[in-house]
């Protein structure tokens, strides 16, 4: 009598085991679903002509080295004046920044989002978005090193805009300067 229920509660635990197993290994797999729809969806976008060249002066970029420089922008937003920007940037920090409005009011985070590997973000994550959208990227680089001279995000019909006008925008390097050259 004291084996057969000995033998009873192994077999629940044995069970028990197997359900939490079983349970843990569907909690898995759905939880995977969405991710591997994610990669699986955003692969055609990785994928078309305008990514794999911005993938390739992206590599160009990197692979010139280049960490310390300064670099002259122009940021125009579409119902704001045009904005001049310059900031020096050290081992891909931040160190300086000046711009053509009051200082003061720009946040550190809004000027780093003008470094060059910033820049390549934002080209990436518009490229990427799966949106339908309004708007339409335009991107220009830098033949020799690679960095992106220009990147607009404006609206794609400008004759019938469907866009809010204060969503656009348009980044132009006009210098960049590093180890005493200009490019």
């Amino acid at each position: 009598m004291v084996f057969r229920i000995k033998r009873q509660k192994l077999d629940h635990t044995i069970e028990r085991g197997f359900l939490i197993k079983k349970s843990f290994a569907i909690l898995i797999i759905l939880l995977s679903i969405p991710a591997a729809l994610f990669a699986f969806g955003n692969k055609e976008k990785n994928n078309s002509p305008e990514m794999k060249t911005l993938l390739k002066f992206e590599k160009q970029w990197k692979n010139s080295g280049i960490k310390n420089y300064t670099q002259e922008i122009i940021y125009s937003r579409a119902t704001f004046s045009p904005e001049h920007i310059t900031i020096t940037v050290k081992n891909n920090i931040v160190q300086n920044w000046t711009s053509s409005f009051d200082n003061k009011n720009l946040s550190e985070d809004f000027i780093k989002s003008f470094t060059i590997e910033s820049i390549f973000n934002r080209a990436k994550e518009t490229l990427n978005s799966k949106n339908d959208s309004p708007f339409e990227s335009k991107i220009s680089y830098n033949q020799e090193l690679g960095y992106i001279k220009s990147f607009s995000f404006i609206p794609a019909n400008r004759e019938n805009i469907t866009a809010p006008l204060d969503r656009g925008y348009r980044i132009d390097v006009i210098s960049l300067k590093t180890a005493g050259k200009d490019l």
